[in-house]
């Protein structure tokens, strides 16, 4: 079993934080299992336009552009999530707040809210036009910024960008996110409230960043598996309840024996955990920054099942999953 553990959590005079904090993997090679959410539903709008859309803009000029959402989910701000998960590898999100564009989110697709930074950019060329944040302040709190280098957090026209880099593939931009002040500053805190429906929302939209860099490598898209996200909620909520951080239980279940307890039968399966993460997004592009999960995240399997819970010492927990 190989442990990553990326903690940076400090509390001085200020409040320091990592997101991305905890992450473990655990494979098993003769044991796979995985499954996947996949929507295949093409509209008439071009999804390429979602270069167009701005902070500001309209929802009804998104709709126009980019047609309708495969799913709207709710976030860990005061916005929901227009979820373009429709194109396979073209994936975005959309913050829709009162009508308006709030937010963006991208892992393909470019935008013009950013200048001359573009996916597949080097880091290098982010830090030369931009200087990233070492804190964010929230009231009198300043959240001190403890990337690890696997992403920068800068601000520009009232909106805190946050690039994502691949540290496997050059420190190349792999996604970004856009969030406008206000909507920032609406998350008085680290972590959001907890609730059964942002807690639907992170599963989702984790299944759905698994399956856009699949797709990007040319793999196949990972089925939805009900049984796997029984198997992984109930572990996110055993290790959030129970305080502890690991793919065994206190009850020295492995990942492969709560999975057959749920009535999965394999020829390969594997398992990724995350804690302290402050959203999906976070989550995932740790998972992809670490090696054991990266190649989890692109295994050969079928299926996929992804269990979110809050509580305990790292705040939210995060289990994946997979098998074949």
């Amino acid at each position: 079993m190989k442990k990553i553990v990326l903690i940076g959590f400090i509390l001085i005079a200020i409040l320091f934080y990592n997101i991305g904090l905890n992450s473990k993997t655990y494979n098993k090679e003769n044991y796979k299992e995985v499954s996947v959410f996949n929507s295949k539903q093409k509209t008439l709008k071009n999804i390429k336009n979602f270069e167009k859309i701005k902070i500001g803009d309209s929802k009804n000029n998104v709709l126009n552009l980019i047609g309708e959402p495969g799913r709207i989910d709710k976030s860990e701000y005061d916005f929901n999530w227009y979820v373009y998960n429709q194109y396979e590898q073209d994936f975005a999100m959309v913050g829709i707040k009162n009508d308006s564009v709030v937010g963006l989110y991208s892992n393909s697709l470019n935008t013009s809210e950013i200048k001359n930074i573009k996916i597949n950019d080097n880091k290098g060329l982010v830090n030369s036009e931009f200087q990233p944040l070492k804190f964010k302040r929230k009231g009198n709190t300043r959240y001190m910024i403890n990337s690890d280098n696997q992403y920068d957090i800068v601000k520009s026209d009232n909106n805190y960008i946050t690039f994502f880099y691949d540290i496997y593939e050059n420190n190349r931009v792999c996604s970004y996110q856009i969030i406008d002040e206000n909507s920032e500053m609406s998350l008085t805190g680290i972590y959001p409230e907890e609730s059964e429906e942002l807690k639907k929302s992170f599963e989702l939209q984790i299944i759905d960043l698994t399956n856009s860099v699949r797709y990007k490598k040319n793999l196949n898209g990972l089925k939805y598996s009900e049984n796997a996200t029984e198997s992984s909620r109930k572990h996110s909520t055993d290790m959030a309840c129970s305080n502890f951080f690991d793919h065994k239980n206190k009850k020295g279940q492995s990942p492969f024996d709560r999975m057959k307890k749920e009535g999965i039968s394999y020829v390969a399966a594997g398992e990724n955990i995350a804690a302290g993460q402050t959203s999906a997004i976070y989550a995932h592009e740790a998972w992809m920054n670490s090696e054991g999960h990266r190649k989890n995240i692109l295994g050969d399997y079928n299926n996929i099942g992804v269990g979110v819970d809050f509580g305990g010492y790292y705040k939210i927990y995060y289990t994946q999953n997979f098998y074949k």
